[in-house]
């Protein structure tokens, strides 16, 4: 039988630090519209306390994947790290929560990749893809973290949106299929609508004096509804390539940045919304961590089926987009 890989655990950290809207205008000043709350259905904000770093937060969450994966840090082979919220521009995260993980000792690989918001697909991708090429990688930590609120001037309401979070996931070796299917794409036409856009275009020195701004997440053009545009397709796509039907879907897990969205296509495909969970209400709109957080609560809450398919469907900003689908087993 070909080798497979199937997601055995997950864990999460999730900042203790809760804002209201009704704190939050008082905090900054800034009113934040009760239509647009439900709409997105984001209704607290989750702020990670000063002492805690993408790195920090990023190795508690996987110390849990760990240990409900019933193993140990030695027995991981890879570590995979997702965000756009690096804790600096160099060096990579992933080697600081290797450490943190203590990691170190038996010198595990790791890798930082920045797919925005649509880190959770790409991660689970990459992990599956090094595990059904590679016999030497049999458990693989993935883990995605965002604390996108340090970015932030708080004198928007869009930026209301963002909290912070951590979640990870040991994706391993299975002789049963898990892995299923995935449909990625991208338009980088749109790499100019929404980020942080400090970079070394120029001295950095220079940047900041001329715009001192720059630092700070900036939506600079609307997108056009993109989700509701692809997200139907996306899983069409990965329902065709895994050879699985609506009736077998147990969750469909989607980027958790607008309820209203999620509502909408689960109505296009003709699926209920038991079909589908969401906690962008308990933990706000965490990016690229979203999607498998939403695992992590569904699993907690019972709502995956063994032996059924979960699919998750992201978007982030550049942009990206992808769906992938593997059975529960």
């Amino acid at each position: 039988m070909a080798r497979s890989a199937k997601i055995v655990s997950t864990g999460a950290y999730i900042p203790p630090i809760v804002v209201t809207p009704e704190e939050y205008e008082k905090m900054y000043g800034v009113k934040v519209d009760p239509n647009f709350v439900e709409r997105t259905n984001v209704r607290v904000k989750r702020i990670a306390p000063p002492g805690e770093t993408p790195a920090t937060m990023a190795a508690k969450a996987a110390q849990m994947a760990i240990e409900n994966a019933g193993l140990d840090i030695k027995d991981i082979d890879y570590i995979i790290l997702g965000t756009d919220t690096f804790e600096a521009i160099a060096p990579p995260t992933s080697p600081k929560v290797q450490y943190l993980l203590g990691g170190h000792k038996y010198e595990i690989p790791t890798l930082d990749i920045g797919a925005s918001c649509a880190g959770s697909v790409y991660l689970l991708d990459v992990a599956q893809s090094f595990i059904r090429a590679n016999e030497k990688y049999n458990n693989i930590l993935v883990i995605g973290v965002y604390a996108m609120t340090r970015y932030l001037r708080n004198k928007f309401m869009w930026e209301w949106l963002f909290s912070d979070a951590a979640v990870a996931a040991v994706v391993s070796a299975s002789e049963e299929p898990g892995y299923l299917a995935t449909k990625l794409r991208a338009d980088g036409s749109f790499w100019d609508y929404w980020g942080i856009y400090f970079g070394p275009t120029k001295n950095v020195g220079e940047l900041i004096k001329e715009n001192p701004d720059i630092i700070y997440l900036d939506l600079r053009k609307a997108y056009p509804p993109v989700n509701e545009m692809y997200w139907p397709k996306l899983i069409e796509a990965v329902m065709q390539e895994g050879r699985f039907t609506k009736d077998d879907i147990t969750q469909i897990l989607f980027t958790q940045v607008r309820l209203q969205t999620i509502q909408t296509v689960m109505k296009e495909l003709g699926l209920p919304l038991e079909k589908t969970h969401w906690v962008m209400d308990k933990y706000g709109y965490t990016g690229n961590t979203s999607a498998l957080l939403a695992l992590h609560d569904a699993l907690a809450n019972g709502k995956v089926e063994k032996g059924k398919v979960v699919v998750f469907v992201q978007s982030g900003v550049g942009y990206q987009q992808g769906a992938i689908a593997f059975r529960w087993i």
